[in-house]
């Protein structure tokens, strides 16, 4: 079993040089077509705003790896800055960031035990969470925003820095490093390809394939609730709509970086890629002063071309074969 897992051709996937050349091409295309875009505090702005979506797309990849999706992060994230907030007075800033924590990690094994145990479709229950928790967030908040108390302490974790780096941004930085060590180097991030690959034979060659099902959704509700943590301390309030399309946006950014939504497939170096490519996205788009249309177009033209340009491919590698053996 173990001899099988280290053979397992999808774990090597992220060193391909393509996966790269994406974001290297926008950016060129960025700093040539975008006034200011090369400033070093807008390098910075992309960085710090793209450190919250790469974290969550950290956990969305591990579901995908498993043949799973996760549509509940966007309300997961409301709800975790709502109870950090209404906890704060009475706990103090690091307890309420624990509370909310725990609750979102709390969604995650909810979805995993629904998904895994009870087989429920994944698209069902994650979509009647996202519907649950945002109710939840609501009648918590009385469908307001919560403003939090005046606190360094509470603000630092979204705005403060170390060394100069700003705080999102390491954090962004250890998360995609513990997702890389997770998928390269331990049985349970090697075991996520096999169980998304073909779940039945994983579970022939003995792997305890539900659990790592549920192992999935328990990490991704991690990466989730550090996401929604630097969120919250940046916005410095608890909002029932924080990051209504986090979820989407997670999706996207696989998309783009050539994850599969039908598993076995995905790398730490590819979510970064998609991240950048959607950050720079709309970071230009801000820079040219175009309104929110143009980028929801442009965001759904690049998913668009992501999506149908390796089918075509696939198309002209059937076609070119059918024509060799016809030949033949």
């Amino acid at each position: 079993m173990t001899t099988l897992i280290k053979q397992h051709p999808a774990i090597a996937l992220g060193s391909r040089i393509g996966v790269i050349a994406v974001p290297l091409l926008v950016f060129f295309l960025c700093v040539l077509f975008v006034p200011r875009f090369l400033s070093v505090d807008n390098l910075q702005n992309v960085l710090r705003v793209g450190s919250i979506l790469l974290i969550a797309a950290c956990g969305q990849t591990g579901i995908l790896i498993v043949g799973g999706i996760d549509f509940s992060m966007g309300s997961a994230v409301a709800l975790l800055s709502v109870v950090t907030v209404i906890l704060a007075p009475e706990l103090g800033v690091a307890l309420a960031f624990t509370g909310g924590i725990c609750v979102a990690v709390l969604v995650g094994l909810c979805n995993g035990l629904l998904i895994a145990y009870l087989k429920l479709p994944a698209f069902l229950v994650t979509l009647g969470m996202l519907l649950v928790l945002h109710g939840l967030a609501s009648l918590l908040s009385g469908g307001m925003p919560l403003d939090a108390a005046p606190s360094p302490g509470f603000l630092w974790l979204g705005s403060g820095h170390v060394a100069g780096i700003p705080v999102p941004i390491i954090l962004a930085l250890l998360a995609v490093l513990s997702l890389h060590g997770l998928l390269r180097y331990t049985l349970v991030g090697r075991s996520w390809y096999l169980v998304g690959t073909n779940f039945n034979a994983a579970l022939n060659a003995g792997l305890p394939a539900r659990r790592m099902v549920l192992l999935a959704y328990i990490v991704a509700g991690l990466f989730c609730a550090l996401a929604g943590a630097i969120l919250t301390s940046r916005v410095g309030s608890g909002q029932p709509n924080l990051y209504p399309d986090l979820a989407f946006a997670t999706i996207a950014v696989c998309a783009i970086s050539g994850i599969p939504l039908n598993g076995g497939r995905g790398s730490a170096v590819q979510v970064v890629c998609g991240t950048l490519i959607i950050a720079m996205l709309n970071n230009a788009v801000v820079l040219l002063n175009l309104t929110s249309a143009w980028q929801q177009l442009l965001m759904a033209l690049v998913i668009g071309a992501a999506v149908v340009l390796p089918q075509l491919s696939n198309v002209r590698r059937r076609c070119v074969h059918l024509l060799r053996g016809n030949a033949q």
